[in-house]
């Protein structure tokens, strides 16, 4: 089989090109640009540059493919804007389906006791990102309609493992001091360990009743948010019982905020910057101060006068107040999903990882200082 995957240098794309293309398939990795082609960590493929946007060049990269595994992050206006063309494309280029990765945040980061993935998406969300995923979805089940190209998706809910911004957020909170709790830690953590959520995507390659299926998968524990970082506190010699409970406060969206980010995310926005050569946007980058890294990048260690505060954000705030672990039974039942990776396992894997970076040891006296 001939596997296309859009978005190949992303986590969970990059994931996939390495356990496809070990279990003897074809793979062709999809990306952007050549900068992405060198970050990929399965080298010598048949890899194909196509921006979201570039229905043609999107066809050219489809040619010959069975199956599209679409998985593509950033922003609003990129998750609705790559929909249309990623479909076009396949229906020209003769693919058979494409696996598109949704997310369980259309039933909110918090979803509701009783969702399945026939409940109704939520529809009035703080997060932009989310009402773009319910865009994305509904845009596909609507091509399909009419178009011969097979549809599955997948909602996947904390996506992690070796490389994932769980794993080097959480390192990097650990080792500073601004980890924190809601809700005690209490919280249900949806969490599917990365190798689990690309064997369900394998099944669904197969499976003809999966046409036109969203499909909820996850691991077969069902885990807390205490649970889900305790194992990576005690590798940093945290003691995840002294790690602090805090009060979800109370978030305001300005109305000037809004404006700016429905701007910001808009499709005719992000076609715009699509069209940016990566050199420059690499100068504006360079020159923008970096916040919220999710790469274990440290910087000088230098004796702050006052130790980091925990500072608590609204999408984190809202999944440790989930009190629902979403099913999987439909996944079992059509494409005959069982997780084949337990969340221990899946820790340790990801801890193992963490251990061999070359920063893990440059976190750990991060955390002996304190």
């Amino acid at each position: 089989m001939k596997i296309g995957i859009v978005g190949a240098n992303g986590f969970v794309g990059n994931r996939a090109v390495e356990i496809l293309h070990l279990e003897g398939n074809e793979v062709r990795p999809i990306v952007r640009s050549a900068a992405s082609i060198d970050r990929l960590t399965q080298k010598n493929l048949d890899c194909r540059i196509a921006g979201a946007f570039d229905r043609a060049a999107l066809e050219a990269a489809f040619k010959g493919c069975d199956v599209i595994v679409h998985s593509i992050l950033g922003s609003p206006g990129l998750i609705r804007g790559s929909i249309a063309p990623a479909y076009e494309a396949a229906q020209r280029a003769g693919v058979r389906r494409i696996i598109y990765l949704s997310s369980m945040i259309v039933h909110r980061s918090a979803p509701a006791v009783g969702t399945t993935e026939a409940s109704p998406f939520v529809e009035d969300q703080p997060f932009p990102a989310h009402s773009a995923k319910i865009y994305a979805e509904r845009k596909l089940l609507e091509l399909r309609k009419n178009g011969s190209v097979e549809v599955v998706i997948f909602r996947p809910g904390i996506v992690f493992g070796p490389r994932s911004r769980w794993v080097i957020d959480l390192a990097n909170q650990l080792s500073q001091g601004t980890a924190y709790f809601i809700n005690e830690g209490k919280g249900i953590c949806n969490s599917v360990y990365i190798d689990n959520l690309i064997h369900a995507i394998r099944l669904a390659m197969t499976v003809p009743e999966a046409d036109g299926e969203a499909f909820f998968v996850g691991d077969r524990e069902r885990v807390t948010w205490f649970e889900f970082y305790r194992p990576f506190a005690e590798a940093f010699g945290v003691d995840p019982t002294q790690i602090p409970h805090l009060n979800a406060p109370e978030f305001n969206h300005s109305w000037k905020q809004q404006v700016k980010d429905t701007l910001w995310n808009s499709q005719v926005v992000q076609k715009v910057l699509a069209a940016v050569s990566d050199d420059l946007k690499q100068k504006i980058k360079s020159a923008i101060p970096k916040r919220n890294k999710r790469t274990i990048e440290i910087e000088p260690f230098q004796q702050a006068e006052t130790k980091p505060q925990p500072v608590v954000t609204e999408m984190m705030a809202e999944l440790q107040q989930s009190q629902y672990k979403l099913p999987f039974s439909k996944a079992e039942k059509i494409l005959g999903y069982e997780p084949i990776i337990s969340f221990d396992e899946g820790c340790r894997r990801s801890i193992k990882w963490l251990a061999e970076t070359k920063q893990f040891h440059q976190l750990l006296k991060l955390v002996e200082i304190d």
